[in-house]
């Protein structure tokens, strides 16, 4: 979809280089979302955390939780121009990249 849209794009590998509290922090904030919403479920990790999204934790404590287990971010996540938009569903970042 990025490659179709023409516009010049990086790929991070999360997983290798985990995004840190303060960009997983902006990045929710940029979305507009609670960092919970940023969260999968149905990960393989996340289940063996024994994880759910209605555990009473703070935002900071979900945030210090995704930077530790970058797995369980849902992805993908486009920045743009300082836009934020998770990649589900991929429509998502057709707004920001208009």
């Amino acid at each position: 979809m990025l490659e179709e849209s023409g516009v010049e794009f990086r790929i991070v590998e999360y997983l290798k280089n985990p995004p840190s509290v303060a960009e997983l922090k902006k990045i929710a904030k940029g979305i507009g979302v609670d960092p919970v919403e940023l969260l999968r479920p149905k990960d393989k990790r996340f289940k063996e955390l024994g994880l759910s999204k209605k555990d009473d934790r703070s935002q900071d404590d979900w945030l210090r939780l995704m930077n530790k287990n970058p797995s369980i971010i849902e992805r993908p996540i486009v920045a743009y121009a300082g836009k934020y938009a998770m990649g589900r569903p991929p429509e998502s970042i057709w707004e920001i990249l208009n």
